[in-house]
């Protein structure tokens, strides 16, 4: 018989015990949830304030930062950082298409006054 091993969700710190993996899953998150590489013994011997300490500093250790979690829905509707960049993008296309405007209007003249030259001399 396979012996009970201890699992702990990353998400919001639920744990539980399983002897198969596959049963490890969050009955709050429905996530997967992740091995504790402490046996299960170990942690049984821990008192509930060790417990908490060890699996949150598990859960840090393992997890995207707080502050991460917290900004990703920020991140991911923010269009001003977006809309800066593109902005930035723009005036840089434009200073370039102006310069260009302006090397396409020299040879243009360049070009007319050498005809015009031509036909002066012949």
């Amino acid at each position: 018989m396979r012996e009970l091993s201890v699992y702990y969700c990353l998400k919001c710190g639920y744990y539980a015990y399983y002897q198969l993996p596959k049963n490890a899953v969050c009955p709050k998150c429905a996530e997967k949830m992740k091995l504790l590489e402490l046996p299960y013994q170990k942690f049984m011997d821990l008192d509930c304030e060790e417990r908490d300490e060890l699996l949150s500093r598990e859960i840090l250790r393992n997890c995207p930062s707080v502050v991460t979690r917290i900004t990703a829905a920020h991140k991911a509707a923010n269009h001003r950082e977006t809309i800066a960049i593109l902005s930035a993008k723009i005036n840089e296309l434009e200073e370039e298409n102006k310069k260009l405007n302006e090397t396409v209007t020299w040879m243009h003249q360049t070009i007319w006054e050498m005809i015009q030259k031509e036909r002066s001399s012949t």
